[in-house]
């Protein structure tokens, strides 16, 4: 008995996922850290890890160790990618160091779960400054929100114009060809 094209095409398919999806092949993630490299001791920061669409599980390492434990991703940007935020709500001399994130697809059939290269190390000092109260709202500005309103505005500027071009082209039809006498 021989088996069908359909389970061939199925086999291979997840043969071919399996390989694409071995450690050596998954893109290297990105870490930065919100507000800056460099935090006045007692600030909060913020280490972001992004990777890319697939990603779900994400691991944030230090000096070469585990340094907080793994996180789901928390926000997706359609297919550019996900990222996970590792917030440090008071930073002291035991978080001076070098950071590294990786992450994993979580798919079913990879058990042990296969993670990606570490990101490029992220080097976090923290400046001695004792600064008494650390800054309140957002640690900074999200370039989305601003690339959201401006992508927002050419779409309303775009549409009045394709208007106006509708209604001079109507315009244009109902006025007569010539001077009548």
């Amino acid at each position: 008995m021989s088996p069908r094209p359909s389970t061939l095409l199925g086999l291979v398919l997840c043969l071919v996922q399996t390989i694409l999806m071995q450690p050596w092949l998954l893109p290297k993630p990105s870490l930065r850290a919100e507000p800056g490299l460099v935090i006045p001791r007692g600030w909060p920061v913020t280490l972001l890890c992004q990777g890319p669409a697939g990603a779900k599980f994400f691991r944030l390492e230090k000096d070469g160790r585990d340094a907080y434990h793994d996180q789901k991703s928390v926000s997706q940007d359609g297919l550019q990618g996900t990222e996970a935020r590792f917030h440090i709500p008071s930073v002291s001399e035991d978080t001076t160091g070098s950071y590294f994130c990786r992450y994993s697809t979580g798919y079913i059939w990879q058990n042990p779960p296969i993670w990606s290269k570490r990101s490029e190390p992220l080097e976090l000092q923290v400046t001695e400054e004792d600064v008494p109260t650390p800054p309140s709202g957002p640690a900074s500005w999200d370039y989305r929100v601003e690339n959201s309103i401006r992508l927002g505005l050419a779409g309303v500027v775009l549409l009045i114009l394709v208007v106006i071009l509708v209604e001079a082209g109507l315009s244009q039809r109902r006025s007569p060809q010539g001077p009548q006498e």
